[in-house]
């Protein structure tokens, strides 16, 4: 039917349009074919049109994925990075808490050894001064020890030298006050 259409075909190019019956054939057949072409060119562009549009829908869904796993991406970072500055913020708390303790604990034991130091200073004042004291009654007991036993001492010359004859036994009261208040600058 091909051989036969080619022929229909030839023979309406060589005879032109007149009116024969190879040549309506021809058209009929021309005309289907045309009809068929078309029909396939519809259907081609519809399918070529229905993939192009799949494609893009699958595209787009595959955008929407990606922009979607970006988004809980981006949100997991700034969750992350807002725990860690709060972990930082609660580490920077704590070092300056543990500041603040060792702060106090150096000071309550600064006050304590101000303390201290200032009862051993007192204690060693108050302990100076009764030394000093004590030193100084021992020191003036030794002195009136010392004046007495010299007025002792004197006493006996004198009264050796009364027994001896060196001095008269009735003398001026003046003499002898002389040798009082001479002896007095002693005591």
């Amino acid at each position: 039917m091909a051989q036969q259409l080619r022929k229909a075909a030839v023979y309406s190019k060589e005879e032109g349009e007149c009116g024969s019956p190879a040549s309506s054939i021809g058209k009929g057949v021309n005309q289907r074919a045309e009809a068929i072409a078309e029909a396939h060119r519809n259907r081609v562009e519809t399918e070529a049109q229905a993939y192009l549009e799949a494609a893009t829908r699958k595209a787009e869904a595959r955008a929407l994925k990606l922009q979607g796993k970006a988004e809980r991406q981006r949100m997991l970072e700034e969750s992350k990075a807002l725990e860690n500055r709060k972990k930082e913020e609660q580490r920077a708390e704590m070092l300056v808490h543990s500041a603040e303790v060792r702060v106090d604990k150096l000071l309550a034991r600064a006050r304590q050894e101000c303390q201290k130091i200032k009862s051993h200073s007192h204690e060693h004042t108050e302990k100076s001064i009764a030394d000093s004291f004590t030193k100084a009654e021992r020191l003036k007991a030794e002195i009136e020890e010392q004046k007495k036993k010299e007025l002792a001492d004197i006493v006996d010359r004198v009264q050796q030298l009364i027994v001896i004859g060196e001095l008269p036994a009735a003398e001026n009261k003046s003499v002898v006050k002389k040798l009082k208040d001479g002896l007095a600058r002693y005591f």
